[in-house]
């Protein structure tokens, strides 16, 4: 398969690698993490009147009408730069699965402000148990006369402190906590009485929260999707964030790759530099084929997603499975070559090890994938 990207696709990485260079230094990165909210508001409204959050949005939602590939070339240069900004978190799942559900009410409210840039999301949908399956839910959403009220709690909210609008998953009637049937999809204000949030920073540096619902009251409008069917609704914006976070994953490969290269040609034993070693050479080649493999991999599952190939989730499964095995080859070697100094907080090369931890068990771990793909 052979996928050349388009005039305004080229244009779109470009762009967004030349800005990130010129504007996301490590250094200024690291004291973005310092602070409260974990990212920088600043950067947050550029990306906004750059275009990059309205950008996979339909044109009839005021988007440009950008697909998975589109994704695929932003999240890779977010990887690339280590980017704290809840990209993921707020336009790729909450509003997309606002656009693919929400009922106009909750569209009208919410979906400008996303993609302007002036209103954050955070799904709230896995549950100290079992926080590597979706489906396993045992928060209760009980029928009211006018709506619901909800009761639960929810584990490792990513952005949730930051949120303005939360999208909470719960279970409507009596199905097994463990089954995908039976999940409906909540759209809370995060101000509603009976939200709390214990608030935390995870260890590759982005805040997230643990949520409680105690008697969480929400109107008939706040439901996304149909009763009981989240999950099927999820399914298709799930695929992209898994190319979201895998694309990511592949550009902070390939950012340390660089620097790996980089620091053999500098530190030296026995008079010459250690690039010159033969087995190291050939380690730093390995460390190539798998990024280039995987991006390979990459590209042409962010394209059967977008033309709506049969074996698309397959390739979403096997392309999930692939960045697990590809970062941690990637990651650990990086750190052998560099030694000590690569486990430093001052060095960027720990940092993106974090970072390809946490995507490893994002939407689920390489095993389980790597499941899902046998059975397809």
């Amino acid at each position: 398969m052979f996928i050349e990207y388009s005039e305004e696709q080229t244009m779109l990485h470009d762009s967004a690698d030349k800005y990130l260079r010129e504007n996301y230094s490590f250094e200024n990165r690291q004291a973005t993490v310092r602070q409260k909210s974990g990212f920088s508001g600043e950067q947050w409204q550029m990306f906004a009147d750059l275009g990059w959050l309205a950008m996979t949005f339909d044109e009839e939602v005021g988007g440009f009408g950008g697909g998975a590939l589109e994704t695929m070339i932003l999240c890779e240069q977010f990887g690339k730069y280590l980017v704290l900004e809840p990209y993921l978190e707020s336009v790729v799942l909450v509003g997309g699965l606002i656009a693919a559900g929400a009922q106009p009410a909750i569209k009208e409210r919410f979906l400008s402000g996303l993609m302007a840039g002036e209103l954050q999301g955070a799904l709230a949908y896995l549950e100290e148990g079992n926080v590597g399956n979706p489906h396993y839910v045992e928060t209760k959403a009980e029928i009211t006369g006018d709506g619901y009220v909800l009761n639960g709690s929810k584990a490792v909210v990513l952005n949730g402190p930051e949120a303005d609008l939360l999208l909470v998953s719960a279970r409507i009637g009596d199905n097994a906590n463990h089954s995908k049937e039976g999940i409906s999809l909540f759209a809370v204000d995060k101000n509603t009485t009976g939200m709390h949030c214990k608030n935390y920073k995870t260890y590759d540096g982005r805040s997230a929260c643990e949520l409680q619902l105690d008697n969480v009251v929400v109107g008939t409008e706040a439901l996304v999707g149909e009763v009981g069917n989240a999950s099927t609704m999820a399914a298709p914006i799930f695929a992209r964030a898994i190319v979201a976070v895998c694309a990511e994953a592949v550009g902070a490969m390939d950012a340390l790759l660089t620097v790996t290269v980089d620091y053999t040609k500098q530190r030296k034993q026995f008079g010459q530099s250690i690039s010159s070693f033969q087995v190291l050479r050939h380690r730093m080649v390995d460390m190539y084929m798998e990024i280039e493999l995987t991006r390979s991999l990459l590209m042409a599952t962010a394209w059967k997603l977008d033309n709506g190939s049969e074996d698309a989730q397959q390739c979403v499964a096997a392309l999930k499975a692939k960045v697990g095995k590809a970062s941690r080859y990637v990651a650990h070697n990086a750190i052998q070559l560099h030694g000590g100094i690569g486990t430093t907080d001052e060095f960027s090369v720990g940092h993106y090890f974090k970072r390809l931890a946490a995507i490893g068990v994002m939407f689920g771990s390489r095993d389980s994938h790597l499941s899902r793909y046998m059975r397809a």
